[in-house]
């Protein structure tokens, strides 16, 4: 059922890219119409990741959304 991770050991890499990138996506779709952004992002079609994101959310894969998200949670925290 794994052997996809110790047959394709370049496999593993690639989760937290895919984490920042949902991250990046959903920050971008928050508030909007899902629908919209799904037409607005989809036909840009098989692109390296750093174009489509610049296409999908203006910006190349990055962490600092969730650094920033981090940081506002953490506010939050400390006003309670």
């Amino acid at each position: 059922m794994y052997s996809h991770t110790i047959d394709t050991p370049l496999y593993l890499a690639n989760y937290p890219y895919g984490h920042i990138i949902h991250f990046q996506l959903e920050q971008q779709i928050k508030g909007k119409s899902i629908a919209a952004e799904i037409e607005r992002i989809y036909p840009a079609g098989c692109l390296t990741p750093q174009h489509w994101m610049r296409h999908a959310v203006g910006s190349e894969v990055s962490p600092q959304p969730l650094l920033d998200a981090a940081e506002e949670a953490l506010q939050k925290i400390e006003k309670e």
